[in-house]
């Protein structure tokens, strides 16, 4: 989809910078992807939050966690 904005000169010349990218457009595309990869992952983190288990850990050591609360 073709869009026009208006991106600060001197913002995007430091985001071309860092980046390394070519061109504008690869550094736009960059910059979406990694906004809605960190706002996925801020909503996965809040799911594991309400949930009641640690997924990180070993089959074990939920074993003897639920060993623990009888």
């Amino acid at each position: 989809m073709a869009t026009t904005v208006e991106i600060p000169d001197e913002l995007l010349a430091e985001a071309l910078r860092l980046t390394g990218l070519p061109t504008k457009k690869a550094v736009i595309n960059l910059a979406m992807s990694e906004l809605v990869q960190g706002y996925r992952q801020r909503e996965a983190l809040a799911r594991l939050k309400r949930m009641d288990h640690n997924p990180f850990l070993t089959g074990d050591e939920l074993a003897s966690d639920h060993a623990e609360a009888r």
